[in-house]
């Protein structure tokens, strides 16, 4: 390592690198420590390197041999050697090990993949790579066991791999798959046909409108300690795994096992997960709905799928059990970040109640669009699993009944909703974006009504100029998951926020008044011909065509000052 060039490092420092920085003093070198637990793998990296070299300077085979014993010697004879036995290696005309099998087996002996069972392999697609499919066939002959990961399994790319899941299946090896229904891309009859295998076991996530499981990915699990797992961008369909220019990567237990280990870490977390429900290719209907659901977008039927709350609106709804039965408080205020399911908080929330009042309880949920409460209705439907459930109120639509009644905030106050049933008639109100609270045509719903529980909903409850809707909940949250809990827990789609600086200062008191901004102040210099409007808008544009040069199918929002 003569010289050493400007940059980031991760290396050891050994004799060779210490002299050349002492040689630079002008240098900036950073170092850090190595964790105790990091360290044998470190060391053994940096052995690995120089006896790989050395041997291959070595050009007499059994002068290697030697030097590969006398380190095995120099280890043993160390205190915390014992659980070596004798690893020597022997001399022989065929000194490699390639497999054990009983007696009376095929002489033709057991198939193997092309690429190594000790050397991990990138797949490119490319003509001088072995193709995938006839990998993957090839591993399920030799592996014992085997875990699928995979977003879309399509006919075409299952009857490429049938011979070896049946192979596989009925000699005993287990298999587990995991799979989706997201976009209608699977064929359900490739998922029943699987499914209906001796030994194998399929879980399904019937989530059609979105998919947080995108990988490609299998594992091959093998006695003998040589196991290899495929990771990459290939479903299982036959451009894929055939012709498709797909990067997958074969893993092996022999120089990346703390790859294989996260693999089987991970995809055991998958496998308990509730989001992936036992697939019974008895019962297909659900599969086969979902699918078609999603491949027309319509459907003349209500489709029920087994919805669960996640772990996070579990614990959401133990601490509004708490809040009531415990520390008495009926008002109950959850604060949950924009996409973590607040109405499937509030619809599960509202199943406990009703089915404790053995189907009686009345119902009013309420917020200020049209869309809201139509997507609301649909929730409380699947969660219920009553397709009648609940009437809409606004808009075109209006209510024969009022006993579940999705309303909006305006036709509850135009109608003076609480007149026509009275204060108790309510046993269930459910307030959606109740950060509005403080609004003048919010507050009949606090001050004429008096349901048994009163939820309100919120992502964002410090609005409204300062006045906080939580002084109509005891001025607590009964629970909260913000956006950084909600990002962490991978609940939501990560995003950039690009900062750009504003020309326009409006730190003088030219532009407050009253406590707040000067609308009419900051219009003078955010709009129209004014020199600063225009210096801000030239701003503006030029940061969108720095982080954003192709605009043709990009969306926007602006948010304007009086608007």
């Amino acid at each position: 390592m003569a010289n050493l060039a400007h940059g980031i490092y991760e290396a050891l420092l050994d004799e060779d690198l210490s002299a050349i920085l002492a040689q630079h003093p002008e240098l900036r070198s950073v170092f850090a420590k190595i964790d105790p637990e990091e360290e044998p793998a470190r060391y053994a990296a940096f052995l690995a390197r120089i006896i790989e070299k050395t041997l291959s300077l070595e050009s007499d085979p059994g002068a290697r041999l030697r030097l590969c014993n006398e380190i095995v010697d120099r280890i043993a004879g160390t205190p915390n050697a014992e659980f070596l036995r004798n690893p020597r290696l022997v001399p022989a005309m065929k000194p490699l090990l390639l497999e054990i099998t009983p007696p009376h087996y095929a002489e033709s002996g057991v198939p193997r993949p092309e690429t190594p069972l000790t050397k991990s392999t990138l797949f490119t697609g490319s003509p001088s790579d072995p193709q995938l499919v006839h990998e993957l066939l090839q591993e399920m002959q030799s592996t014992d066991s085997m875990d699928v990961l995979i977003s879309f399994i399509k006919w075409s790319g299952l009857r490429l791999l049938m011979r070896g899941f049946e192979e596989l299946s009925q000699r005993g090896g287990k298999v587990r798959i995991i799979t989706t229904s997201y976009m209608g891309a699977s064929d359900a009859e490739a998922v029943e046909w699987l499914a209906r295998l001796p030994n194998t076991t399929v879980r399904v996530s019937y989530d059609t409108e979105r998919t947080r499981l995108h990988a490609k990915a299998y594992y091959f699990h093998r006695y003998t300690g040589f196991s290899t797992a495929f990771i990459g961008s290939a479903n299982m369909s036959q451009a894929a795994m055939t012709s498709g220019l797909e990067w997958n990567l074969k893993v092996t237990a022999q120089d990346q096992l703390h790859i294989i280990a996260k693999f089987v870490a991970e995809f055991e977390t998958y496998w308990n997960s509730r989001e992936f429900l036992p697939f019974n290719p008895d019962e297909p209907q659900v599969l086969r709905e979902a699918i078609n659901h999603a491949r027309s977008r319509t459907s003349s039927t209500t489709i029920f799928f087994d919805i669960r709350p996640h772990a996070f609106q579990e614990r959401i709804l133990d601490a509004l059990e708490s809040e009531r039965l415990v520390h008495g408080h009926w008002r109950n205020l959850v604060v949950a970040a924009t996409g973590t399911g607040k109405t499937v908080v509030a619809a599960f929330d509202f199943k406990r109640f009703f089915e404790k009042s053995r189907r009686q309880a009345k119902l009013l949920f309420v917020a200020h669009r049209r869309e809201i409460l139509e997507q609301a209705v649909g929730t409380f439907r699947q969660v219920l699993r009553i397709p009648a459930f609940g009437e809409l109120l606004v808009g075109p639509h209006s209510a024969a009944r009022l006993d579940h009644l999705f309303c909006s905030v305006d036709m509850l106050q135009s109608r003076k909703l609480w007149e026509q049933v009275g204060l108790e008639f309510y046993d269930f109100i459910v307030v959606d974006e109740v950060h509005h609270g403080p609004a003048a045509s919010y507050r009949a719903i606090f001050d004429k009504f008096e349901p048994r529980i009163l939820l309100g909903l919120t992502a964002t409850p410090e609005r409204m100029g300062g006045e906080s809707v939580a002084a109509d909940y005891g001025n607590r949250f009964a629970a909260e998951i913000r956006l950084p809990e909600a990002l962490e827990e991978k609940l939501l789609c990560p995003f950039h926020y690009f900062a750009v600086a504003d020309p326009v200062s409006v730190a003088s008191d030219n532009f407050w008044k009253n406590g707040r901004y000067d609308v009419q102040a900051l219009e003078k210099v955010y709009v129209g011909s004014n020199p600063l409007a225009q210096q801000r808008v030239a701003t503006v544009l030029d940061a969108l065509n720095r982080y954003e040069p192709e605009m043709a199918h990009v969306r926007g929002i602006g948010f304007c000052v009086s608007v």
